[in-house]
């Protein structure tokens, strides 16, 4: 027979856990039901959660060719149309967008209902959380946010009539916030107000201060207030942001796609898919606001130099036509004429240069005065030619565009920002280097125009005086007239431009109640996975039992270490005796035993055994029950028998035959008594034995000495078997010392009692000692537990004791 010394563990047997969890079927029973009830009171309990989505997706420029050809010379025709998908993402994970949003539809102040039985209780979880209320709410609450408010704290209104309500507050900790300066004032206030007030009053008090109005349409009188108890809380809006905000999930519609789909979920359908929709427009509406910012910063720049020269304009005009009247002057001579014209011309060409002077020294100032550059105005809205310059303004708002793409996304920090600042702050300076080399060009131009237009100025002065007079008006009044002019252009063409501006992306399928999903509670795998949790709960219960068992609990234990099959098994003694063959015949007890003759008859038929000792690891494990048993059945079907009490220590033989034990191998030992003065008859046909004696404090050293050669010749001689009860093994050295005079060995191993560790240090010794001529009897085996329990009946229906 085979050993394995480290006894390996085999892989996972099903049927042994199949049978293992029917041994605990009630208790898998209970935690299924458990945990069902649990997924129910969940399932019933829980706020539902919803999820709508919204698809957006880039718009196609369907402008006319006008429009087109407006935007080639507006300053915006200069910027690229090309949208990065993943900045736009990022945009839409907006802080500040999420926070305007929830200012619009007013959700800084949140209005609950829960049953009239909960209410100023302290939550339980899910089973008592209050249930947010949108757009149907009886009452509307008007906060004055230049007052600092309560936030977090529960205000209780009970509806009492048309023109009544009762206000509660109870806090103990309450905080206060101010909205106007988005900060907390004090922390730890205790708050108890209780109180009749009236619709539409302003309530004040230290700790907030409001008014509410009565929504009558929605008012069905007291009675339908009776059974839910109402309240509102104001909230922080920061921290309400950041928690709408977490419930936002963007991505694109698949790879490949320029289409942004974007979820939102929340526990009152109505308010998120008003949220969804409003949010998805506030973005729309910034992002066409941002692409407006540089017209309408255009716009104002020229505004601002239109109302400069129309005062000029005026004036001229006005002096010119005085002049006309009072000299009766109608128009100039062809020499004052051409004079007229060429200083004209020098005049338009200053006033030009004058222009981009004033817009590179703006650009000065601006940097100067300003940390945010989203305001400054490209070259072209100033009719600055200047390619150079228009492209690197172009270029630092768009880096200032990322950096706020950054900034307003969900990550507080990115690795791109200091790169980008930095790039930002490089492209300024070359800016400013830029602009003050070409104002020093300026500068000597102007100059070298003064000259002409002097020159110019010394020819018209040997006109006529009045002809010189009018010269110099008609000058000035063409100059100006044509600043004005071109001016006025412009800002029409900064005014077409921004009205046909749209913005990059356009809601393609906006949020519905009809297309919305529920994603919690997942009944159905709610119920699965209590069931799941139900049956793994037990099992890993009964696996650990097993595991950190320290006893023998099944066969398996035993065959994963042997190798091979156990000889037989024995079945609990369920009845009062101890000779349950010849009192039970019948009985499946019984019939174990005569299974284990048949065994070894089967086993050794062609060399029948002489001699079989029956041993165990430790006392109480049923080894004298199963020798005595045995003995009873091989005498039973004729072969003469004799059972030997080896067992000094401890001997039960005597008792088992209800015999007396005055003397017997002890007293043979010591040289008392012949072999055949200690061989008694048992009473039972063919069923011989000898009785232990009186106990020996050396018995070991006598069995070694060789005290018993003599009586187990003797008894092999006169009986066909010869069963010998010994000690057990791993206690005492007297049944190593038996193992000499035995044809085989029968070790017996009793369910949940024989420790492992005992009974495995036994079989180590037989293969240490190379004894491999023994067997395993698996003892006291429930029969209702085991393969056979269904058919303990079945042969056996109404056993009877033999009389």
């Amino acid at each position: 027979m085979s050993l394995n010394n480290n006894h390996p563990e085999e892989g996972f047997n099903i049927k042994e856990f199949i049978l293992l969890t029917f041994r605990y079927k009630y208790l898998y029973l209970l935690s299924i039901v458990v945990f069902l009830l649990l997924g129910y009171t969940y399932n019933k309990f829980v706020p539902t959660v919803y999820q709508v989505n919204s698809v957006i997706g880039p718009v196609e420029d369907r402008r006319t060719t006008f429009l087109e050809s407006s935007r080639q010379f507006s300053v915006l025709g200069s910027q690229s149309q090309t949208s990065n998908l993943e900045n736009d993402m990022n945009s839409l994970s907006s802080f500040s967008l999420v926070s305007k949003t929830i200012k619009d539809l007013g959700l800084e102040i949140s209005y609950y209902e829960q049953p009239v039985r909960f209410a100023n209780k302290k939550s339980l979880g899910f089973i008592n959380k209050p249930l947010q209320t949108y757009g149907n709410n009886k009452y509307i609450v008007n906060i004055d946010k230049s007052h600092s408010q309560a936030i977090n704290t529960r205000y209780y209104i009970e509806i009492l009539d048309e023109s009544r309500f009762r206000l509660s507050v109870y806090d103990d900790g309450a905080k206060l916030y101010n909205y106007l300066d988005n900060k907390v004032t004090s922390r730890g206030n205790r708050i108890e107000f209780d109180s009749i007030c009236t619709f539409n009053e302003t309530i004040t008090t230290p700790y907030f201060k409001f008014s509410v109005n009565l929504n009558k349409d929605l008012y069905k009188g007291t009675q339908a207030s009776k059974t839910k108890a109402h309240f509102f809380e104001f909230n922080h809006l920061d921290v309400i942001s950041r928690r709408y905000l977490r419930k936002l999930a963007i991505a694109p519609v698949n790879i490949r796609s320029t289409l942004i789909n974007i979820n939102f979920k929340g526990e009152n359908l109505d308010l998120t898919v008003d949220f969804l929709n409003n949010y998805l427009q506030t973005y729309l509406n910034d992002n066409l606001s941002k692409k407006n910012n540089v017209a309408f910063n255009t716009i104002n720049f020229i505004d601002a130099q239109i109302s400069d020269i129309s005062d000029s304009l005026v004036k001229s005009e006005s002096e010119l036509r005085n002049f006309k009247a009072s000299n009766q002057v109608t128009d100039l001579s062809y020499q004052g004429q051409q004079a007229l014209t060429q200083i004209t011309a020098v005049d338009n060409e200053i006033s030009s240069l004058n222009v981009q002077e004033k817009y590179y020294n703006y650009i000065l100032d601006y940097f100067d005065q300003n940390q945010d550059i989203t305001g400054l105005s490209p070259p072209s809205s100033a009719n600055v030619i200047d390619p150079i310059m228009n492209s690197m303004i172009l270029e630092l708002l768009e880096l200032n565009a990322e950096r706020s793409a950054i900034l307003s996304s969900k990550a507080e920090k990115s690795l791109f920002l200091g790169q980008i600042e930095n790039n930002i702050r490089l492209q300024k300076q070359s800016i400013v280097e830029n602009v003050k080399n070409n104002l020093n060009a300026l500068n000597l131009k102007i100059n070298e125009l003064n000259y002409r237009r002097n020159k110019l100025s010394r020819e018209i002065s040997r006109l006529p005086k009045t002809e010189l007079n009018m010269v110099s008006m008609q000058r000035q009044f063409n100059i100006t007239d044509a600043m004005y002019t071109f001016l006025l252009q412009k800002r029409s063409e900064a005014a077409i431009s921004m009205a046909s501006n749209y913005p990059d992306y356009e809601i393609l399928e906006p949020a519905r109640l009809v297309t919305s999903s529920v994603i919690s509670p997942k009944t159905t795998i709610n119920y699965l996975l209590s069931l799941f949790i139900g049956f793994i709960i037990p099992s890993i219960f009964t696996l650990l039992k097993v595991f950190f068992s320290q006893k023998v609990s099944s066969v398996r234990d035993i065959e994963r270490v042997i190798h091979q099959p156990i000889l037989n098994l024995i079945y609990t003694n369920y009845h009062n005796t101890e000779n349950v063959n010849t009192e039970f015949p019948n009985s499946s007890l019984a019939e174990s035993f005569r299974n284990l003759r048949t065994n070894i008859f089967l086993k050794f038929k062609s060399k029948p055994l002489k001699v079989i000792l029956v041993t165990s690891a430790l006392p109480q494990d049923g080894k004298s029950f199963i020798a005595f048993n045995l003995a009873t059945a091989i005498a039973a079907v004729g072969h003469k028998t004799i059972i030997i009490d080896c067992d000094l220590r401890k001997p039960t033989l005597h008792m088992k035959l209800k015999k007396d034990n005055p003397f017997g191998i002890s007293n043979f030992m010591n040289k008392e008594v012949t072999a055949q003065e200690i061989i008694f008859d048992s009473g039972i046909k063919n069923l011989s034995y000898i009785p232990a004696g009186p106990t020996l404090p050396n018995a070991a050293e006598l069995i070694e000495a060789g005290k018993l050669d003599s009586l187990i010749t003797h008894v092999q001689n006169d009986f066909n078997y010869v069963i010998i009860d010994s000690t057990p093994t791993g206690l005492v050295s007297d049944a190593v010392a038996l193992m000499n005079y035995a044809s085989h060995i029968l070790m017996v191993c009793r369910n949940n009692h024989t420790i492992k560790n005992v009974f495995f240090d036994v079989l180590n010794f037989f293969k240490a000692n190379r004894i491999d001529n023994f067997d395993i009897v698996y003892n006291d085996l429930d029969k209702k537990k085991s393969t056979y329990g269904g058919y303990d009946t079945y042969y056996h229906n109404n056993p009877k004791r033999k009389k």
